[in-house]
Parts: structure tokens; C-alpha cells; sequence
């Protein structure tokens, strides 16, 4: 093990549900996620004194005792230093040269991805533990494979919130889009059109909405249209892959409390609707945020995007990020 005297920067994307959000919730429930290439990265260099937790969303700096990783659940870091701590104890080799030499580390998340209120829906918290596993695990040497850091990225996760199906750390971890089962069933998708974001520019906490209980039949149908979706990428049909994505978001409309389909979610859909080049689905738990766009040709892309911004709604395209290894 090589312990690392350079900065060591990662890279993190982050995801966007577009079928099964709800259903994988409850367990083996399958879902489909695209990932985002976006600006956040995780930093960690050298620290002559204490360790140090830094960031530019906010946070007051955090120092720390790497050879005695001590905080509450309280803390507003928890994420990154459960994370840390998980990936540190991975190695027992890396446990006993911290406390040989007495290494202390400056970890630095930079990120626009917003914090609180200002939220994208990107999957902040996911990103902060899949980056923080994946620098620790280089800047330390630890060489855990992919399927190991996932692991460890999921029970961090989970630890902290307490709930959640992985997917979207699967998504981020893995990179590129994935159909997804569980840990043991994350498979590469591939899509094959133009896409983009709508954001509202509204907010919303996950994971208080994904307590919402819904019948056996909704996870039978969600199951049903995931794999209906899957199977249209992969043919790349896609008519049926727009009809079936509406019936998606159809199924969770008749299903979802009241509030769901926010105001300016319904006309960002009901404006992307009306082009047959273009299918959108509201990304993730709605109640704000996020529609997702596929472009089968991008031709009327700058008309619509005018009668968006005259609604106060931005249309961006993004890239999905590379599979990872």
C-alpha cells in the first residue's frame, strides 16, 4: 500500500431516475437510472495538523483525529465521515499505517449541486459518499475492486439515512445509465437519444416522500413498464419507448398523493408532450425538481426551451457519465 503525497481528485456524477423510483423501494423492486456528468468533486490532500473536512455549500469546515473518527448523527457531515470511516476500516493495513505515521488528511468537496432549498435532485448525499469512497480508497491505495466500494458507498448510505433502495448509489458508482435490481443486479443500459433536464427550481426531500405506501398491484406494473422501457432502449424504438414511459408516468399519477405533479412540472410535460421527437418523465419522487427529456431528434430543442424559460423553467442537456471501473 502506497499511501498518496499528491492531491487525489475524483470526479462524481449525479443520477436521475426515469422509471421505477417508487417500486424500488421495497426490495428486488427494479428501477432505471441515468447518471449526469456534473462538477462535483471530492479532493484529498496532505494535512500537516488535524484532519479536515472542507466544501463550498455552506458547511462550517469540520476537523477531525483520522486515527479517532469521533461525531454525532447530528453532525451535518455524517455522510462524508461515515463514508470515510467505512473505506478506512476496509484496510486493516491502512488502519495501522495511519496510526504509525500519523496521517491526517484535508478532504475538499466542491460541488453545484445545491444544499437544502436549493437541491437539484441530482443525488447530493449519494454523490458525497460514492466520491469520498472512491478518493479514499485512491489516495490510501487501498485498490478495493468496483463491486467493493459499492458496498461500502450503500452501507454508508444507508447507515446515515435509513432507508433507500441503492439505486442511485449503484448508478453513481457504476457510471453510465443501469437497470437495477439489487446490489448483486446492476446491469449497463445503454440510451441511445439526446437528453436533458428541466429543472422547476423547486426542491424536494426524497426520502420523505418515498415513505408513501402503495399496493402490491403498483409494484407488479412498475416491474411490468421497467422492463417494457428497458427492452425500447435496447431495440431503440423510439415510439414505444415513449409510450410506455408515459404510462409509467401515468401509473404513478393515479397512485401518488396529491402534489406529485407540482404546477410547473405538469406544463414543463404537457409542453414536451405536444413534440412527438420528445418523451419526458418527472425524474425521481416529484413534488418539485426534475423532468427528464429524450430526444429522438433535436431539431425543435431551442423552441421549446423559449417556451420554458417564459415559464420560468430552464431546459438544459446533459451528459451521461462514463461507466466506471
Amino acid at each position: 500500500m502506497n499511501i498518496s503525497k499528491q492531491t487525489v481528485s475524483c470526479k462524481v456524477p449525479g443520477k436521475l431516475f426515469f422509471a421505477g423510483e417508487y417500486a424500488v423501494t421495497k426490495p428486488e423492486h427494479l428501477a432505471l437510472i441515468t447518471t449526469i456528468a456534473s462538477d462535483f468533486e471530492v479532493n484529498i490532500s496532505a494535512s500537516k495538523q488535524k484532519s479536515v473536512l472542507k466544501t463550498n455549500v455552506g458547511l462550517p469546515d469540520f476537523e477531525f483525529s483520522l486515527t479517532k473518527i469521533d461525531f454525532t448523527k447530528e453532525n451535518p457531515w455524517n455522510f462524508a465521515l461515515t463514508a470515510l470511516q467505512k473505506t478506512l476500516t476496509a484496510s486493516q493495513e491502512c488502519v495501522s499505517k495511519i496510526s504509525e505515521q500519523s496521517l491526517e488528511i484535508c478532504l475538499e468537496i466542491q460541488s453545484q449541486m445545491g444544499f437544502g432549498e436549493q437541491k437539484k435532485g441530482y443525488g447530493s448525499s449519494a454523490s458525497v459518499v460514492c466520491g469520498v469512497v472512491n478518493a479514499v480508497n485512491a489516495y490510501f491505495d487501498l485498490q478495493l475492486s468496483l463491486e467493493q466500494r459499492f458496498e461500502l458507498a450503500a452501507a454508508a448510505h444507508f447507515e446515515v439515512q435509513g432507508s433507500g433502495s441503492m439505486g442511485d448509489i449503484a448508478a453513481i458508482m457504476y457510471g453510465g445509465s443501469v437497470f437495477y435490481q439489487n446490489h448483486s443486479r446492476i446491469m449497463p443500459l445503454e440510451i441511445p437519444w439526446a437528453t436533458y433536464v428541466v429543472q422547476t427550481g423547486k426542491a424536494a426531500k426524497t426520502a420523505e416522500k418515498l415513505e408513501i405506501e402503495l399496493a402490491d398491484e403498483f409494484y407488479q406494473k412498475s416491474n411490468e413498464l421497467v422492463i417494457e422501457i428497458a427492452t425500447a432502449l435496447d431495440i431503440q424504438d423510439f415510439e414505444l419507448f415513449k409510450e410506455k414511459l408515459s404510462q409509467n408516468q401515468l401509473l404513478l399519477l393515479e397512485n401518488i398523493p396529491a402534489g406529485y405533479m407540482t404546477p410547473k412540472l405538469a406544463l414543463a410535460l404537457n409542453l414536451i408532450n405536444t413534440y412527438p421527437e420528445f418523451a419526458g418523465k418527472i425524474s425521481g419522487a416529484g413534488f418539485g425538481e426534475n423532468v427528464i427529456l429524450f430526444a429522438q431528434s433535436e431539431a425543435p430543442i431551442k423552441e421549446l426551451q423559449e417556451k420554458l424559460e417564459n415559464e420560468a423553467i430552464s431546459l438544459e442537456k446533459f451528459t451521461i457519465a462514463p461507466k466506471n471501473n
